[in-house]
Protein backbone atom coordinates (compact mmCIF):
# COMPACT_ATOMS: atom_id res chain seq x y z
CA UNK A 1 0.00 0.00 0.00
CA UNK A 2 1.48 3.35 -0.93
CA UNK A 3 -0.21 5.28 1.88
CA UNK A 4 0.36 3.11 4.97
CA UNK A 5 2.17 0.12 6.42
CA UNK A 6 1.28 -2.77 8.69
CA UNK A 7 3.72 -4.18 11.21
CA UNK A 8 3.31 -7.23 13.41
CA UNK A 9 5.41 -6.97 16.56
CA UNK A 10 6.11 -9.59 19.16
CA UNK A 11 7.31 -7.97 22.37
CA UNK A 12 8.89 -10.49 24.70
CA UNK A 13 10.51 -8.20 27.27
CA UNK A 14 8.09 -5.46 28.24
CA UNK A 15 10.19 -3.95 31.02
CA UNK A 16 11.48 -1.08 28.85
CA UNK A 17 9.65 -1.63 25.58
CA UNK A 18 6.23 -0.07 25.23
CA UNK A 19 4.50 -0.07 21.87
CA UNK A 20 4.80 3.72 21.81
CA UNK A 21 8.58 3.59 22.40
CA UNK A 22 9.08 0.96 19.72
CA UNK A 23 7.02 2.87 17.14
CA UNK A 24 8.72 6.18 18.02
CA UNK A 25 12.18 4.60 17.61
CA UNK A 26 11.19 2.92 14.34
CA UNK A 27 9.82 6.19 12.92
CA UNK A 28 12.91 8.07 14.07
CA UNK A 29 15.36 5.57 12.56
CA UNK A 30 13.56 5.49 9.22
CA UNK A 31 13.22 9.29 9.11
CA UNK A 32 16.98 9.65 9.65
CA UNK A 33 17.70 7.23 6.79
CA UNK A 34 15.20 8.94 4.46
CA UNK A 35 16.34 12.42 5.47
CA UNK A 36 12.91 13.70 6.51
CA UNK A 37 9.86 12.64 8.48
CA UNK A 38 7.26 10.82 6.42
CA UNK A 39 5.02 9.82 9.33
CA UNK A 40 1.71 10.96 10.72
CA UNK A 41 1.79 11.77 14.42
CA UNK A 42 -0.38 8.92 15.65
CA UNK A 43 -0.69 5.22 14.96
CA UNK A 44 -3.28 2.52 15.41
CA UNK A 45 -2.46 -0.42 17.64
CA UNK A 46 -4.24 -3.67 18.22
CA UNK A 47 -3.19 -6.43 20.61
CA UNK A 48 -3.58 -9.89 19.15
CA UNK A 49 -5.10 -12.19 21.74
CA UNK A 50 -4.92 -15.65 20.20
CA UNK A 51 -3.78 -17.75 17.25
CA UNK A 52 -7.07 -17.42 15.37
CA UNK A 53 -6.91 -13.64 15.51
CA UNK A 54 -3.24 -13.71 14.48
CA UNK A 55 -4.08 -15.74 11.36
CA UNK A 56 -6.96 -13.40 10.45
CA UNK A 57 -4.77 -10.31 10.78
CA UNK A 58 -1.87 -11.92 8.94
CA UNK A 59 -4.20 -12.79 6.06
CA UNK A 60 -5.64 -9.26 6.06
CA UNK A 61 -2.14 -7.77 5.81
CA UNK A 62 -1.11 -10.21 3.09
CA UNK A 63 -4.21 -9.41 1.01
CA UNK A 64 -4.25 -5.68 1.72
CA UNK A 65 -2.36 -4.60 -1.46
CA UNK A 66 -4.93 -6.38 -3.61
CA UNK A 67 -7.64 -4.15 -2.13
CA UNK A 68 -5.81 -0.86 -2.79
CA UNK A 69 -8.18 0.03 -5.64
CA UNK A 70 -11.05 0.03 -3.09
CA UNK A 71 -9.27 2.55 -0.82
CA UNK A 72 -10.73 6.06 -0.67
CA UNK A 73 -7.24 7.45 -1.44
CA UNK A 74 -6.77 5.27 -4.54
CA UNK A 75 -5.67 7.29 -7.55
Amino acid sequence: MPNHIHILLEIKDTSDNTISNIVRNLKSDISKKVGESIWQKSFYEHLIRDEKEYIQIKDYIRNNPFNWNKDKYYY
